[in-house]
């Protein structure tokens, strides 16, 4: 125990534990510490994490909302599109239904006339006549349509003295008003055209058949012709439609 010996420190005894329980509970307020801190800068600075949070779940929940609202829209939309596609159908099978109904129409009309020509007072008994012609040109060929009848006695249509049948053909003379030199006669020969021109009936008959035409001829008017071997029956002029083209070379006459 002299000058030159080491100092000595008393010191009170603290337990390990209690030292680290210490150390603990001064961790933890620096952390905390140092949290506040930092959200304190952050609100300081203009971000506040509460506020993000809050408006990050209201986002959540807008989006949620939205995306029910799209589905919603899009089931009514495919609704809507399949009603829209039934109702189309319908409005074409609608008009399908009109356009048959008016050519029945028409063809009803056209059988009343031809019915009411037939036992026309005005008519002579066993006259002919032609009625009803359509004429096309289209590709290079002659297209006809048309309603040949025979004018019938009082009583002979529903009686047992019925009219004999009538044989004949058709005979077509393109634009004869240009003179015998440029009339074409279509058939060119009985053998030519003989089942599209040969017509057999008692009262009445649809005659309907093309023929070929000549190179680069393409008419306006065609002179219809029913013979009974060469006596002429009855005649019409018709003018002449041209349906697309008739050929590079095609021209009227």
């Amino acid at each position: 125990m002299t000058i030159a010996a080491p100092k000595m420190a008393v010191r009170t005894h603290i337990p390990w534990y209690l030292r680290a329980l210490f150390l603990i509970v001064v961790l933890s307020i620096s952390i905390a510490f140092a949290t506040w801190i930092y959200d304190a800068g952050r609100r300081f600075a203009g971000f506040d994490r509460d506020e993000v949070q809050q408006e990050l779940t209201d986002l959540r929940t807008k989006t949620q909302s939205l995306t029910q609202e799209s589905e919603r829209l899009r089931a009514e939309q495919n609704a809507a599109g399949s009603k829209l596609a039934i109702e189309q159908t319908t409005q074409r099978n609608l008009a399908l239904q009109v356009h048959g109904l008016e050519a029945e129409n028409a063809r009803l009309k056209e059988d009343l006339a031809m019915f009411e020509g037939m036992v026309s007072s005005d008519r002579p008994e066993g006259s002919f006549s032609i009625a009803g012609s359509k004429l096309s040109v289209e590709a290079g060929q002659l297209k006809f349509r048309l309603l040949l009848t025979r004018g019938a006695r009082t009583g002979s249509i529903m009686g047992r003295q019925q009219e004999p049948e009538f044989a004949g053909h058709l005979e077509f003379l393109l634009d004869p008003e240009r003179g015998t030199g440029a009339i074409i006669r279509l058939p060119a020969s009985e053998e030519a055209g003989s089942g599209a021109t040969q017509v057999r009936f008692r009262y009445f008959q649809r005659v309907e058949g093309s023929l070929a035409l000549p190179a680069g001829t393409v008419p306006r008017q065609v002179l219809i012709r029913l013979l009974e071997g060469d006596r002429l029956r009855a005649s019409q002029t018709v003018m002449v439609s041209v349906v697309g083209t008739s050929g590079p070379g095609a021209s009227r006459l």
